[in-house]
Order: structure tokens, then C-alpha cells, then sequence
């Protein structure tokens, strides 16, 4: 799944790829995709991309109020226009990816979305699944979309503090590795960056967030800015948009059986309902193995 680094440099490439960019159209070729009725996807054509943000692992393309005559759709449209700004709000899920590809490429079944723009090009949605997780609204405000709404605070924005942090942290007894990939705790961390913070930390990803002495409150705070930032930096040496197989400076996360960058101890897995985490014994859980466990039980 795209996490926070990766999305914060997808969102800068695609701000500089689309700004000022005129919308020809959109196809939504997996139905169960868009999530939206109303505006409807038509209202977008002819209108100017402003801006591309983030919120948590939210794309957001910002669209001006009103279409261009010289490119809006027909007066005789059956779809009614809206005159307030729209919001193109896309969820890459577990295996969605942004492509850009001349409007006259075929597309496949992989593909859920398709942006025209200007100069004859798309950007492209492509899922690689059939799970069909990834999800696509268009809204006059990304607050009216429910995951957007419960965000808790970013990583990289001004409203992280430490007292912020602390507070969340003792809201209730959690695991941390819970704890870190709760968007309503904190946006934009999954499963693999969490990994890599609480490695960063030195702390389990069991011990409980209520739990946690001052000073290693502090500790995984700094680890989870450190991490973060440190990945935004590796992605953004790349020519283009980052993928699942650039995470090559990952230290712990699926890693399993390769020597811990810190002490040389065998990386570990634990796995878990659907997924799995990775932690190093000797800096995080002093010398102790974690055995398998089901999510529901034991992650709560």
C-alpha cells in the first residue's frame, strides 16, 4: 500500500505535471470505484486543475469553479454543471498507482480511472488487483469524505507536536503498531512505515501506547518525523512517480531473515489476520521473539 512518503512525492510530481491543466473528461472503467453520485463525473470537463494536496493517503486534485467555454460540455448536457470547485479525491488502497499515457492507449481491465487532459494525454488510476479496494470521489469539499474527515494529525505538518502526540497516545490503551497505522491517531502510516518507526524507536510493536515513559514518548515521536522524512528524501532522488519495489532503503520491514542494520540480529515477522509486521528481537523487544497471532485478538 502507498504510504506517506511515497504519496507526498506522488502529490509534488503530479502538482508539477498538472497544474494549470485543462480537464478533457473521465472514465471510470471499475464502477465499484467511484463512490460519488453527485457532482457527476462530466462536471469536470473543461475545468483548470489548481492544486494537488495530500490529506493522509488522499490525493486531492483541486479543480477551478467553473468550466472554460471552450472546452465545457454542450449546454444540451443531460448532467447538471456545478459552479463550485471540485475535488477529485483518489484512495490507492492496497495496490493502486498513478500513469500518465496518451488518451489514444487502449485501457485494460486494470485500469479504474482515467483523467483526460489536455495535449492528448491521461492520468491513469491503474489498481493492480481484482480486489477492487481503491476508491474515487469528486466532491466540492474532501471533509464530506468520511476517511478525510476522522484524520487525525500529519506527520509532517505543524499541528504534530509532541504534546498533541502524547495526548493521542494515552486517548486509550492500544498496541503500538495499532496505534501508528490509525488514521484517526495520525494520517498517512501503514503497515510498512510503522515497521520502520518503531525499529527507529527501539520499541515493540506490542507494548501498549498508555504505557510509555516520557522519554520513550519522545523517542518514538522524533523516530516517526525521522523515518518519514528520511524515505521523502530517498523517493525523491527518483526521475518519476515511486513504486512499491523503490523501497530499497527499507532496515526491517519485509526483511525477514536478513541481518538487523543495528546488531546484525535476523530480521522477524509476525503475522497476523492479513498481514504481517517485522521488528528486530534484540533492539526492540530485548532478545524475545514474538510468536503469530491473530489480528483480533491481540492488536486491539
Amino acid at each position: 500500500m502507498p504510504e506517506l512518503p511515497e504519496l507526498e512525492v506522488t502529490k509534488d510530481r503530479l502538482r508539477l505535471a498538472l497544474a494549470g491543466r485543462v480537464v478533457a473528461g473521465a472514465v471510470v472503467r471499475s464502477p465499484v470505484a467511484l463512490k460519488t453520485v453527485t457532482p457527476p463525473l462530466e462536471a469536470l470537463a473543461g475545468r483548470h486543475i489548481r492544486s494537488v494536496s495530500r490529506l493522509g493517503k488522499v490525493i486531492c486534485i483541486a479543480c477551478d469553479c467553473s468550466p472554460s467555454t471552450s472546452s465545457s460540455p454542450s449546454a444540451t448536457s443531460p448532467f447538471p454543471l456545478s459552479t463550485s470547485p471540485l475535488h477529485l479525491c483518489i484512495h490507492l488502497m492496497l495496490s493502486g498507482r498513478f500513469a500518465f499515457a496518451p488518451t489514444r492507449a487502449p485501457l485494460n481491465r486494470l485500469h479504474a480511472l482515467a483523467l483526460h487532459l489536455d495535449r492528448d494525454e491521461d492520468l491513469r488510476v491503474i489498481e493492480d488487483t481484482t480486489r477492487h479496494r481503491l476508491s474515487v470521489h469528486l466532491v466540492t469539499d474532501p471533509r464530506q469524505i468520511d476517511i478525510v474527515a476522522r484524520l487525525g494529525p500529519d506527520p509532517l505538518g505543524r499541528e504534530f507536536t509532541l504534546a498533541r502526540f502524547r495526548q493521542a497516545l494515552g486517548r486509550r490503551s492500544r498496541t503500538l503498531k495499532r496505534f501508528l497505522t490509525d488514521q484517526s491517531a495520525i494520517a498517512g502510516i501503514g503497515n510498512c512505515f510503522s515497521d520502520e518507526i518503531l525499529f527507529e524507536a527501539r520499541l515493540s510493536p506490542f507494548a501498549l501506547s498508555a504505557g510509555l515513559d516520557p522519554e520513550e514518548v519522545t523517542r518514538l515521536h522524533a523516530a516517526t518525523k525521522n523515518v518519514l522524512q528520511d524515505a521523502i528524501v530517498h523517493l525523491r532522488a527518483l526521475d518519476r512517480l515511486p513504486e512499491r519495489k523503490d523501497r530499497t532503503f527499507l532496515r526491517v520491514h519485509d526483511r525477514l531473515g536478513q541481518p538487523c542494520p543495528t546488531c546484525s540480529t535476523p530480521v522477524k515477522r509476525v503475522s497476523y489476520s492479513e498481514s504481517t509486521l517485522y521488528y528486530c528481537p534484540t533492539c526492540q523487544t530485548p532478545g524475545r521473539e514474538l510468536a503469530d497471532r491473530r489480528f483480533s485478538k491481540f492488536l486491539k
